[in-house]
């Protein structure tokens, strides 16, 4: 396999690298706006410097008191209330925007009005005005049965003009619906296109890690060593691309989100990724653990479902303390299996060190993206977003969080893995190829060889006629000579053949009489014709490993106890059968886990299939056994 220099592995890195990053540069702009709408809403922190007025039988001003950071809590018996404040930010084409929950507004600009849903009724001398039971039937049957979102364009001249803003409740009211908030005819036709490029940018980072997974496997079991629990991990991101795509933009207003409902995914999409996990474990935990991420599966469907008959309407992401308890049992356990071992490599430290930078840029990355929302206040993000989220019952932050960690450094730990497992594949197939390769020139210079051989014996008769004819001339010292010459042509005849076909000969020559040379009892049935319909590197490969692994094994035993080899290849019709058993070691495991052993099995393996047989291994008191059967064609 060719190999890259240093420098160009370098420079292939860092090219890799750059074009990553602009990639990733480029959706980060692509998913962030310049035509923003300009919030106005007071929170717990942050005034803007409204001030407010309730309607409680009489008007009165108010000092606002928040339930928690963001809801302005009212008086239980509120008809009204006004937020008045004097407009200083500067938008072209500036729009005024707000939601509706079944109540009614108003809204003037320096005492100038600019929208009521009440336009046929009176004011008081407070500025408000009293709806009966008929003004608010009208305004219910204006609003429908779903929150309204109103617009309308203030004047260009806006700026320093008092805005006023009036909401009306039809009983007595709690909270203050929502804030006011300035934004233009395109912030919001922008926000849309933003969100879908965002949504676009993440549904093709899970589809294609769901296709990289499923070609790790395909790639692993091309090199007969497939692990079928990355299928696992291919499903855990289908399931993602489908939540992704089910809860986008697109997925909104396209047919799919009318076709489907995919909403349970928000529940057990994860569970893929906890059975891959657990099922990676070696402990005694591993099957608990399995029984424990069923029942959880089991239950968060059927909660679902039970859920969803109860509230059609709420769409609501409710992840509760026991997704949030085998998320950490699952992680306690990888920590546990991960340290049990005392000592590592500095290769495996690198690599858990590795692991570590990533769920750190992971964690850090997941709250930079929520930090767009709530600005850089790191500590409110998490006392808001976390730790109410947690108090309320919903762990949906948390485990979002911590499952977009362990999926990066699965996912990381995966593709290493499987790039290890390549090169190593790949740095045995050079070995085994160069060992064909040597093979093969031996096979060719002892065809040359025969070649010669059948020439020599063709001269043999002209040889003896020429000896007999000196001897009648009485020229002994000339026959001597010429006897000489021809033995010495009849040393390079080879000796002691195993069979007729030359490759075969060769081939069992080179190992047995070397095992033979070590001590080893060799013992061999080799009844294989000259010709047969199986490919020269076929025959080479499968032999070569067959005789190498067998010669390894007995060096293994020690040289007081028997050792013995025995080779068996004959023709039964248009099968040929192969037979070598052999001496070994009682170790524990099958050979394929002894380092450099099973890609040697692995090729002989893919011979074998390729003639429409298998390759049967059997490990007996003291000895292994392998055994196959080709099918050839006949000749």
């Amino acid at each position: 396999m060719k190999r890259l220099s240093g420098r160009r592995y370098v420079l292939g890195v860092a090219a890799t690298v750059v074009v990553a990053a602009l990639i990733l540069a480029v959706f980060s702009l692509l998913s962030v706006t310049e035509k923003t709408d300009i919030a106005l809403g007071d929170t717990e922190d942050r005034r803007y410097g409204w001030r407010y007025e309730i309607l409680t039988g009489e008007a009165r001003a108010y000092e606002p008191v928040f339930a928690n950071q963001f809801t302005l809590q009212l008086p239980e018996d509120s008809q009204a209330v006004r937020i008045t404040r004097t407009m200083t930010e500067e938008l072209p084409r500036a729009t005024l925007m707000w939601m509706s929950y079944h109540d009614g507004v108003e809204v003037t600009l320096d005492g100038v009005l600019l929208y009521t849903d009440f336009p046929e009724l009176k004011r008081d001398a407070d500025g408000f005005v009293h709806p009966d039971e008929e003004q608010w039937e009208r305004v219910w049957r204006q609003q429908g049965e779903t929150p309204r979102s109103t617009r309308m364009t203030l004047p260009a001249d806006y700026l320093g003009q008092e805005l006023a803003v009036t909401t009306y409740f039809r009983e007595g009211y709690g909270q203050l619906p929502e804030y006011p908030y300035l934004g233009t005819e395109d912030s919001e036709a922008a926000l849309y296109v933003v969100i879908s490029v965002r949504d676009n940018a993440v549904m093709t980072v899970y589809a294609l890690l769901a296709l990289l997974m499923a070609g790790v496997f395909l790639v692993d079991t091309y090199n007969s060593n497939g692990d079928g629990r990355t299928l696992l991990l291919s499903l855990y991101f289908l399931l993602l691309f489908l939540r992704e795509a089910y809860g986008s933009t697109a997925g909104y207003y396209s047919i799919l989100s009318s076709r489907l409902d995919l909403r349970f995914l928000e529940w057990v999409y994860m569970a893929p990724l906890y059975f891959y996990l657990v099922l990676r474990l070696k402990g005694r935990w591993k099957w608990g653990l399995c029984a424990l991420v069923v029942a959880w599966t089991v239950y968060e469907i059927v909660r679902e479902l039970i859920w969803e008959h109860a509230y059609p309407d709420n769409t609501a992401v409710l992840v509760g303390p026991e997704t949030l308890a085998v998320l950490l049992a699952v992680m306690a356990a990888l920590a546990a299996d991960t340290l049990r071992r005392k000592e590592r490599t500095k290769q495996e430290k690198k690599r858990m060190l590795f692991y570590g930078l990533v769920a750190v840029g992971t964690a850090v990355f997941y709250m930079l993206n929520r930090v767009r929302a709530w600005g850089w206040d790191f500590i409110g993000y998490f006392r808001d977003e976390l730790w109410l989220s947690l108090r309320d019952g919903n762990c949906w932050s948390v485990v979002s969080m911590l499952t977009a960690i362990i999926s990066w450094m699965t996912v990381l730990m995966v593709i290493s893995e499987a790039i290890r497992r390549t090169l190593a594949t790949h740095r045995t197939m050079d070995v085994l190829q160069e060992r064909e390769r040597q093979t093969m020139a031996g096979y060719h210079r002892l065809l040359a060889s025969e070649e010669g051989t059948r020439a020599l014996h063709h001269e043999m008769r002209h040889h003896m006629l020429a000896l007999s004819a000196i001897l009648a001339d009485g020229d002994a010292e000339r026959a001597h000579r010429y006897v000489d010459a021809v033995a010495e042509d009849l040393e390079r005849l080879p000796t002691g053949r195993y069979c007729q076909n030359i490759l075969v000969d060769m081939i069992a020559g080179s190992f047995l009489d070397q095992a033979a040379g070590e001590g080893i009892q060799v013992e061999h049935h080799l009844n294989v014709p000259e010709k047969m319909n199986i490919a020269d590197e076929d025959l080479s490969v499968f032999l070569s490993n067959m005789l190498q692994n067998a010669l390894e094994a007995c060096r293994r035993i020690d040289m007081s106890q028997e050792r013995k080899i025995w080779v068996d290849m004959h023709l039964r019709g248009n099968f040929l059968f192969v037979q070598c058993v052999n001496s070994a070691p009682d170790e524990a495991g099958e050979p394929e886990q002894r380092e450099g052993h099973g890609y040697g099995l692995a090729a002989m393996r893919a011979v074998a299939e390729k003639y429409n047989s298998v390759l049967l291994l059997e490990r007996m008191q003291g000895m292994f056994s392998v055994t196959s059967d080709f099918c050839l064609e006949k000749l």
